[in-house]
C-alpha cells in the first residue's frame, strides 16, 4: 500500500512515541503490525473521516495503551467514568472492583490511568460526603475517551464532556452519579422495566456550538426575553410493558432529575425551577430529548438529602405552576431494591407512590 504517515517527534517525548528521530515515515503495513485494532482507525484516515494528524495522535494513544498492558477492568474504569461523568474512588471501587475490600487494587489501577493521561483527576480541596479526607474526583480525559472509542468501536464516545467539574459543585455531581448508579442497579435486578438512555447535564450534542442551547443535549432555551431556560441535572426514559386482559401495551415515559443539596432555600428552589419545567411540558419539548416516548406527560424527580428537606420542598412547591409534574424522595431512603417499586416518591400533596407500579409489570 502506498499510504504513509510522516510525523514529527521531539526528544522529550515519552518512551511511547513512535520513534526518537527528528522525522520518521511509516508505511501503513508497518503501523498495522502494532495492533489489529488499528484497522478501523486507519480506515477512517484513508476515507477522510479523520485527518492524517488526528489519526497519528490516536495511533500514539493506542500504542501507549498496548505498551501499558491495560486490563479489561481498566477499560471498565474508563467506561464507567464516561457513563457517569464524575465519580469518586469509592464509587469506582463499587462499580469495577467490588471484591477490593481495602481499595489498594483500585487506587493502583487509577494511578496507572491518571499517570498515562487516560483519566483526569481533581484533588479535592474540601472533604466531600462519602469520601476520605484526601478524596479525589475522577472525570474523563480526551485521551481516555479516544482510546475507549477505538476499543469499543463507538465513535459517539468522542462527544463525552471532558471539562473539569466546578469545585463547589462536586458534591452535587457525586449525588447525581450515586442516583444514576442506584437506578442502573435497580434496572439490572429485574427484566421488565427497561432504561432507554440516560443523559447527563453536560452531555454534548454539537461540540462546535458555543451557545449552550445548541451545544448541550438537555439545556433548553424557552424564551429570550425574559430569558427562561430549563437545564435538568439529568434525564432518562423508562419503557414498561403493561398487561391488560388480552394484550400488552408498552409505555415509554421521560423522567428528569433534580438533585437537591440544600444549598439554597426551598422557596428559592421552587421559584427558580417550576416555570422552566412548566414551559417544557407545555411545548412538549421532552420529545426532543427522547423522540421514542409515547407518554405525553413527563415527571420531574427531585431527590433531597433527607426526609426533612423533602417535606420542606413539597411545601414550597405547593401551588406553583407545573407543580403536578414533580415527585420528591429522600436520598437516604433510595436503594437499588426500592428505587422502582417501593412507594417512596411523594407528589406535592398526597401519599407516596412507586415510580413504577409493581402490578403493572407482573
Amino acid at each position: 500500500d502506498d499510504f504513509s504517515v510522516t510525523a514529527s517527534c521531539r526528544a522529550e517525548d515519552s518512551p511511547g512515541c513512535i520513534g526518537c528521530v527528528s522525522r520518521s515515515t511509516f508505511s501503513l503495513a508497518e503501523i498495522c503490525k502494532f495492533s489489529q485494532s488499528l484497522g478501523s482507525l486507519f480506515l477512517c484516515v484513508r476515507t477522510k473521516t479523520l485527518s492524517v494528524v488526528e489519526g497519528y495522535f490516536r495511533f500514539r494513544i493506542i500504542r501507549r495503551a498496548n505498551a501499558m498492558n491495560l486490563t479489561e477492568r481498566d477499560y471498565c474504569i474508563l467506561s464507567k467514568v464516561v457513563t457517569y461523568y464524575v465519580l469518586s474512588r469509592q464509587q469506582i471501587q463499587h462499580l469495577c472492583f467490588p471484591s477490593d475490600k481495602t481499595g489498594r487494587v483500585t487506587r493502583r489501577r487509577l494511578q496507572v490511568l491518571v499517570s498515562s493521561g487516560l483519566l483526569n483527576r481533581h484533588r479535592a480541596e474540601v472533604i466531600y460526603p462519602n469520601s476520605s479526607p484526601a478524596g479525589s474526583v475522577y472525570y474523563p480525559s480526551p485521551k481516555g475517551i479516544e482510546l475507549l472509542a477505538e476499543h469499543t468501536g463507538d465513535e459517539c464516545l468522542l462527544l463525552t464532556p471532558t471539562q473539569p467539574p466546578i469545585a463547589h459543585h462536586v458534591a452535587h455531581w457525586f449525588a447525581v452519579s450515586d442516583t444514576h448508579i442506584k437506578l442502573a442497579a435497580a434496572i439490572a435486578s429485574q427484566e421488565r422495566v427497561i432504561l432507554e438512555g440516560f443523559i447527563n447535564e453536560w452531555d454534548i450534542v454539537n461540540k462546535d456550538a458555543k451557545e449552550p442551547e445548541n451545544r448541550f443535549r438537555l439545556y433548553t432555551l424557552l424564551t429570550d426575553s425574559p430569558k427562561l431556560v430549563c437545564a435538568p441535572d439529568a434525564a432518562f426514559m423508562l419503557t414498561v410493558p403493561v398487561k391488560s386482559d388480552d394484550s400488552t401495551v408498552t409505555f415509554s415515559k421521560v423522567f428528569y432529575l433534580e438533585e437537591d443539596r440544600s444549598t439554597s432555600g426551598a422557596n428559592q428552589v421552587a421559584a427558580s425551577k417550576c416555570k422552566g419545567y412548566a414551559a417544557l411540558a407545555e411545548n412538549n419539548f421532552h420529545v426532543k430529548h427522547f423522540p421514542a416516548t409515547n407518554v405525553q406527560a413527563f415527571t420531574v424527580l427531585c431527590i433531597a438529602p433527607n426526609a426533612r428537606r423533602r417535606e420542606a420542598l413539597r411545601k414550597a412547591f405547593k401551588g406553583k405552576v407545573g407543580s403536578e409534574l414533580w415527585r420528591f424522595a429522600s436520598a437516604d431512603e433510595l436503594a437499588a431494591e426500592t428505587f422502582l417499586h417501593e412507594p417512596l416518591w411523594y407528589p406535592v400533596t398526597g401519599e407516596a407512590m412507586p415510580l413504577v407500579k409493581p402490578e403493572a409489570v407482573q
